[in-house]
């Protein structure tokens, strides 16, 4: 992960503000969104790719799908979406590790 510094914890701060597990994701929302330059889109676009490729076990998110919708013209750049999902394991450890739900009526 050393080619692509901070961009996990990016990934998992945009998903917590939004308080999804599951989301389509596109490397624009993210730029508008942190203020990212061209050069660091492209870093980022890379990680997703490689998430969805890649064996990366430490990272709490995987790429599940990229889809290329199609633009209006046929020289509109090419535009990625990112099906960003909350990988299975770590979804079983946040249920293990939550707060039981306080039982109403008894002391």
């Amino acid at each position: 992960m050393r080619k692509y510094p901070g961009i996990p914890e990016l990934l998992e701060t945009y998903m917590e503000e939004n308080a999804a597990d599951e989301r389509w994701v596109t490397v624009q929302e993210l730029r508008d969104r942190f203020g990212l330059t061209r050069y660091q889109s492209n870093t980022v676009s890379a990680f997703l790719r490689r998430l969805k490729f890649g064996p990366f076990g430490q990272f709490t998110f995987i790429v599940e799908k990229i889809e290329r919708p199609a633009g209006e013209n046929p020289s509109d750049p090419k535009k990625c979406r990112y099906l960003l999902k909350l990988r299975e394991y770590h979804e079983v450890h946040r249920k293990q590790h939550r707060q039981p739900e306080p039982v109403h009526g008894t002391q």
